[in-house]
């Protein structure tokens, strides 16, 4: 199985860089990661990583975070 993993191209930030959007009026998004897969650019928020991240969280994938964390970011997101 690692292998096939690692015969996989992940996604992968480009240029090695999170956009800062904290100062755009137009954006929804204080942060955004650019990221490269097959050639292609494209942007994943912060708010899209936490949603995933809560997601992986629900589902058992990763371990689980202290309530107070997601209040913390709850609070500072929305």
């Amino acid at each position: 199985m690692t292998e096939d993993v690692d015969k996989v191209e992940r996604a992968r930030l480009a240029r090695k860089a999170i956009i800062d959007h904290m100062d755009c009026d137009d954006c929804t998004e204080d942060y955004v990661f650019l990221l490269q897969q097959d050639g292609r650019e494209f942007g994943m928020g912060l708010t899209t990583v936490l949603s995933m991240l809560a997601f992986a969280e629900h589902e058992g994938a990763v371990p689980p975070l202290s309530t107070e964390w997601w209040i913390k970011v709850s609070r500072r997101y929305q």
